[in-house]
């Protein structure tokens, strides 16, 4: 009888479990948001932090002053606001289809976007997936990425005044 007690507590342990209710993904998930950076332009295709957006004639492009968009005014390094129906394919980077796509025109969003710029235009990154970028105290930015082409999770700080991308350098004390 003390034999049987553990494996009837898990026979009902696995009875009960198995009674929930469902955990699948349902296809009509609400619209998200989700703000980030282009990084990467492909015909109908735009990669935005670890996201990449499609997109097509029925996707609302504009500004946040209303000022219709179309493709071609897409640029590497703009912060957009993208609306989706939420659903994300799960593959590293991440793919959804875009509703709306809303290119934030404020001075912040700006200079952030210089910063992005610089880290994509200089030759020792090349597959960049920005992950944060973030203002220092001192008016630096401090941008983390990962740069797929070398399959690494990358920090530096950029000085947007000065178009300069300084690369951390890390020490070892082992």
């Amino acid at each position: 009888m003390k034999k049987c007690l553990p494996v009837l507590i898990i026979c009902f342990c696995f009875l009960f479990t198995g009674c929930g209710p469902s955990t699948s993904v349902s296809t009509s998930q609400a619209s998200a948001n989700f703000i980030g950076f282009v990084t990467q332009l492909e015909s109908d295709q735009a990669l935005i932090n670890d996201v990449w957006f499609s997109f097509n004639d029925q996707t609302l492009m504009k500004t946040d002053k209303d000022k219709k968009l179309h493709k071609d005014d897409i640029e590497i390094g703009k912060k957009v606001s993208v609306t989706f129906d939420g659903e994300l394919q799960e593959s590293y980077p991440r793919r959804a289809s875009a509703d709306q796509l809303v290119f934030l025109t404020d001075q912040q969003s700006k200079t952030e976007g210089s910063a992005v710029r610089l880290v994509m235009k200089d030759p020792r990154f090349s597959q960049v997936v920005i992950q944060s970028v973030e203002k220092n105290p001192t008016g630096l930015y401090s941008l983390r990425f990962k740069d797929l082409s070398i399959d690494r999770d990358v920090h530096v700080i950029v000085n947007v005044d000065n178009n300069r991308v300084i690369v951390p350098i890390h020490t070892s004390t082992k």
